[in-house]
């Protein structure tokens, strides 16, 4: 008994020629009952098609060849008058048919068959319902039978659908490798003959093994046909032609993500989030700064072709830095080479973008649809994540504050953000925080904290927290202890740090940043033109995975 197992072939180059099937083949899980010992769809196949075969053979000189078997009986595969088989024979290449074993198919068809019963079950019921004329839309018991049958429809398709591509093709590949397998030789080349609705799953599986292919399709033409009034002058006048379509499937363009990071190192979350996204390569420049960055992008331009999957990715923690070679990276980019551009510096947008998306939240939680009007105090907003979580918070209309012991930066920084955020946003004050007093004063009237500090760093002690009056949430993005927010821990979610002041913790909102970083990889590398992914796509992403909406911010 033969395990489904899919290994690369060894010290053997296999190259399969899938040609497309004169009919489709028909396959179910249930083979259909015959009538009378007739079949409604009973298919021979046309000398033309065969001849057309045996011109393949002629070109290819395979060493083996396969068909689907669909629903074929064990009996017809060994038919050794078979005349479509004895091509084969005669020339010396070796013949089989692919499809599930029957023990197989019996095992994995199991509970699809029990679904398929328990769905006959609930149809007949239906059925009884209105033979007795007791259809009555308002019945729960018959609302309840059927939504269960839909529901039953919608997953034994679902369920067939997977076996008779993907289970089947995954067995048939298993047939094509085990007779590549008795031959003895290096380079292999064998026919396989299938339904065109199978290509695409085989090639994916052929990509996976290392298999070479190439696509051959068919199309029939008939000439004399017009002419003809009866089936005589059919049969006897009409020409029927097979011509071979070489179908040539696009070449596959890797996808490359140059990274532009202004550390000494790049970061290797960023790296790894590349390579998760389906980037073949990313390429990191560390020590980037934006006078290095035009060369460097029109020489990864121009050396591909128009069209070729390629993004830049900024990041670092000089996000002033960032915002220059972002700059820099989208006037070097010329048409028709058009690429995106994503900017992350240390992952302040999709991590402000995250904070953000999840106080809304959670504010919902406690029945607050939105921050707009809020005050927000945000702690350690200076860096890099503070300032984009100040930026976007001003522009859904919240107030927001950061702070910092210095007193001209903060002030200054405060009026370039509000200047980012543009002209419909709130203004972003900068307070001076050096002591607990002063950190009291700024957390006291605010209805949301963020913590965004250095990692390590403690900003609010518990005896702190508890002078404050109640109805507050409080992010802290810290997983390093000691944590920003004494009291907090990384897992927390609307969990109450004490009485009326409700915690979001940071390995809550990590998870959300990965997944719009996940998600803004996918949409950069599908993107058509110059598009930029920052903040703005940042936090739309994150509103569509939290609340299934996408939420522009006015800018």
């Amino acid at each position: 008994m033969q395990v489904l197992e899919l290994k690369p072939l060894k010290n053997k180059k296999l190259k399969i020629i899938l040609v497309e099937s004169e009919f489709p083949v028909d396959w179910s899980v249930q083979k259909p009952k015959q009538e009378n010992g007739i079949i409604d769809d009973l298919y021979f196949i046309s000398r033309e098609y065969m001849d057309f075969i045996k011109g393949l053979i002629k070109q290819y000189q395979p060493d083996f060849a396969v068909e689907d078997k669909g629903l074929r009986e064990s009996e017809a595969m060994a038919d050794d008058e078979d005349e479509f088989v004895s091509i084969f024979k005669r020339e010396g290449i070796l013949y089989n048919m692919v499809g599930i074993p029957e023990y197989a198919l019996n095992h994995i068809s199991s509970p699809l068959l029990n679904k398929k019963e328990l769905l006959k079950k609930f149809s007949d019921e239906i059925e009884k319902y209105k033979e007795m004329g007791r259809v009555h839309y308002n019945d729960l018991r018959f609302q309840q039978l059927t939504v269960w049958r839909q529901y039953l429809k919608d997953e034994c398709k679902l369920e067939e659908e997977e076996m008779k591509f993907k289970v089947r093709e995954s067995w048939m590949m298993m047939g094509v490798l085990e007779l590549a397998k008795k031959i003895d030789k290096y380079n292999i080349t064998g026919l396989f003959i299938c339904d065109k609705r199978n290509f695409d799953g085989i090639v994916f599986l052929a990509d996976e093994l290392n298999i070479q292919h190439e696509l051959v399709s068919v199309k029939k033409v008939v000439k004399g046909l017009t002419e003809a009034n009866s089936i005589d002058d059919v049969l006897k006048s009409t020409v029927l032609e097979i011509m071979p379509i070489k179908v040539k499937k696009r070449e596959r363009e890797e996808k490359i993500l140059h990274f532009f990071d202004t550390d000494d190192y790049c970061s290797p979350f960023d790296i790894n989030m590349g390579y998760d996204a389906g980037f073949d390569i990313v390429i990191p420049y560390s020590k980037m700064t934006a006078d290095q960055v035009t060369k460097l992008v029109q020489d990864a331009m121009f050396s591909r072709k128009v069209g070729a999957p390629t993004v830049y990715f900024i990041g670092g923690s000089n996000v002033e830095e960032a915002d220059k070679i972002a700059k820099n990276v989208l006037d070097a980019i010329v048409s028709p080479f058009e690429s995106s551009v994503i900017i992350d510096p240390r992952g302040a947008h999709t991590t402000a973008s995250a904070i953000v998306a999840k106080t809304i939240e959670v504010a919902r939680l406690h029945y607050i649809e939105t921050i707009r009007n809020k005050n927000i105090a945000i702690l350690g907003g200076t860096g890099p994540v503070g300032q984009i979580s100040a930026i976007i918070a001003s522009q859904i209309g919240a107030s927001a504050s950061i702070s910092s012991r210095r007193e001209d930066h903060v002030t200054n920084l405060a009026n370039d953000l509000t200047i980012k955020a543009g002209k419909k946003s709130e203004p972003i004050k900068g307070i001076v925080t050096k002591t607990e007093e002063d950190y009291y004063n700024l957390v006291k009237d605010a209805d949301i904290i963020w913590s965004v500090g250095k990692a390590g760093v403690q900003m609010i002690s518990k005896k702190l927290l508890k002078q404050l009056p109640p109805n507050k949430i409080v992010v802290d993005i810290n997983l390093v202890p000691p944590y920003g927010i004494e009291g907090m821990k990384p897992n927390f979610y609307n969990d109450e740090l004490i009485p009326g002041i409700f915690g979001i913790g940071a390995l809550d909102i990590g998870r959300l940043k990965y997944k719009i970083e996940s998600k803004i990889f996918e949409m950069a590398t599908m993107a058509k033109g110059k598009k930029i992914f920052d903040y703005n796509i940042a936090f739309e992403v994150a509103q569509e995975i939290l609340f299934g909406e996408e939420i522009k911010i006015m800018l």
